[in-house]
């Protein structure tokens, strides 16, 4: 521990042992606003692991909340009360896995409105067993817990939560669930499992709702389905967080603590009005503040990041079997549109292979289907010898192929280090730490951006964005490297350094397939060249002679040039 942080600590533990001895000397109402407090800061922290990072705005934050306070209803009163706990996160726990395999491939407006109806779901469900099986309508509660004790409990929970978020935030999983938010189809390409980064965390976050639920319960001496799932509850969790910065740890906790009393104020004079008015400051926040008031403050406050110098580790390449990828009679169709027909080539290796055709005949396709971002309709794709045909994005990525994208995908709010580090922390043989700062470092110097570790992606100009786009996809370690148009749209000198990148990476033993309509680069770089026009193979062969061949020069020209 460095002398440096020992008054911050100090000032901590000042501060802990001040709140802690709050209730001591609280009359029974500002106590009544400090359990307020400690709640919405587990609830709203708790929401912001999950949806802060990965952009999921989630409005389930309820169902977990009322299963905690049922599972203290039900068995509080015949367990001791740790174990009632435990039961209540582990019930959260198993409720968030089943719900989120299932929501959790949903996105955006889908998935608002999908966790929404979650808890009016179970808040029915549980009604029916109320009036069915347990033959009430709600439950009275009679534990022994003093307001003393569920403020102390909470307090705990706060701690739990920030030491959870700050130790996630420094991990892979945080790393992994960033690049999600950012562009989910970049994180299955640099080698995440998105599914099982986006599941762990949904899980985590449920874990600390229910508990917190769970605590609370002792408040009421009576719950009923209403009292314990009221959607309200939700939507007062999101304006906390996006007030404070759902992106940042402490962030939620700066918009608990103004909305906390002015919810207080809404309800005790405009009960009627409540919900127009929690509306409107929904809209001055998303409107006013749409990074929150932690997201105002590092606009004027950028960050430094430093990478540490070093050299790009080389990968010992095991013999490949004599075609590193086969592609047999690969099929793809859209609806009635037939984008890849019957389509077989093979690809040796330290190849680089130019796939071209005019426009529209199904090259990037192609990549997709290799790349597991499209799964084929017939055939098979083969890499190494191994059936990959509709595996996914991320298996495909970790088993050593990696690409660029037709237009550019960088992950815009994250550092261009950062870029290079989601892939090389999750790729078949991960680096974390020093050593993949080193890594990245050396990466972004091979491609020319070695002095623009810290910027962020999106101040880059479009050239360093596909030179940065590059890095990431070196970054998985590869074999073989599918480039789709990565040259395009490059000036002559700008080419010249692009074609001599492609073909250092050709030395260093690296397969490339190359899309592209640069016909000089075509000829400088590929061995071999496949022709494709409207979805199938019409010449295959040394770029001198398919680009000669009077068919190609009909599917580029057309007949009458031709």
């Amino acid at each position: 521990m460095s002398l440096r942080n020992l008054p911050w600590l100090v000032l901590g533990a000042v501060v802990l042992m001040l709140v802690a001895a709050f209730p001591l000397v609280a009359s029974g109402y500002h106590l009544a606003l400090g359990i307020s407090y400690l709640y919405f800061t587990v609830l709203a922290t708790a929401w912001a692991l999950f949806s802060g990072p990965t952009r999921y705005i989630s409005l389930a934050t309820v169902a977990f909340f009322g299963i905690g306070a049922y599972t203290v209803a039900v068995v509080g009163e015949v367990l001791p009360w740790g174990l009632v706990l435990v039961v209540a996160a582990l019930v959260g726990v198993v409720v968030a896995l089943i719900v989120g395999l299932s929501t959790l491939r949903l996105s955006g407006i889908y998935f608002v409105i999908f966790t929404f109806g979650l808890a009016e779901l179970i808040r029915q469900l549980v009604t029916w067993y109320e009036v069915n099986v347990h033959g009430s309508v709600g439950r009275y509660i009679f534990v022994e817990i003093s307001r003393n004790a569920i403020y102390w409990q909470l307090l705990v929970l706060v701690l739990l939560v920030f030491a959870g978020g700050w130790l996630i935030n420094r991990s892979r999983l945080g790393l992994a669930l960033r690049v999600i938010g950012e562009d989910e189809t970049v994180a299955r390409h640099a080698g995440i499992d998105t599914t099982l980064a986006k599941l762990t965390l949904f899980a985590v976050s449920a874990a600390f709702m229910t508990v917190t639920g769970a605590i609370m319960a002792p408040r009421w001496t009576y719950i009923d389905p209403t009292i314990a799932f009221n959607p309200m509850l939700s939507f007062q969790v999101v304006i906390m967080a996006l007030l404070g910065g759902a992106g940042s740890l402490f962030g939620p906790l700066l918009g608990v603590v103004p909305l906390v009393i002015l919810f207080d104020v809404l309800s005790a004079y405009f009960p009627n009005y409540f919900s127009i008015l929690l509306g409107l400051v929904f809209i001055l926040i998303v409107y006013g503040l749409p990074q929150g008031v932690v997201g105002l403050v590092q606009k004027h406050w950028p960050r430094a990041l430093k990478l540490q110098a070093g050299t790009v580790p080389v990968a010992a390449r095991a013999a490949q079997p004599r075609s590193l990828l086969s592609v047999d009679r690969l099929r793809k169709t859209f609806g009635g549109l037939v984008a890849v027909d019957d389509l077989s080539f093979r690809v040796e290796p330290g190849e680089i292979v130019g796939l071209i055709g005019p426009n529209g005949s199904g090259k990037t396709t192609v990549l997709n289907m290799i790349s597991g971002a499209l799964a084929p309709n017939a055939g098979h794709v083969r890499f190494k010898g191994r059936d990959i045909s509709g595996a996914s994005p991320f298996k495909i990525a970790r088993l050593g192929v990696a690409r660029t994208f037709q237009l550019v995908r960088v992950l815009p709010t994250m550092s261009v280090a950062e870029n290079v580090l989601a892939s090389l922390s999750h790729r078949a043989h991960p680096l974390w730490g020093a050593d993949a700062e080193r890594a990245a470092q050396a990466l972004l110097e091979r491609v020319g951006l070695g002095d623009k570790a810290a910027m962020f992606a999106d101040q880059l100009t479009y050239i360093d964005q596909k030179r940065l786009e590059l890095a990431r996809a070196l970054a998985l370690e590869p074999d073989l490297l599918l480039l789709d148009e990565w040259l395009a749209g490059l000036n002559p000198t700008e080419l010249g350094e692009g074609i001599a990148l492609i073909r250092s990476l050709q030395d260093s033993g690296l397969t490339v397939i190359l899309v592209e309509h640069v016909m000089d680069a075509i000829r400088s770089l590929c061995g071999r060249c496949i022709v494709m026009n409207a979805g199938r193979k019409i010449a295959d062969g040394p770029p001198d002679v398919v680009l000669s061949d009077r068919e190609v020069v009909s599917a580029y020209l057309g007949e009458a040039d031709a």
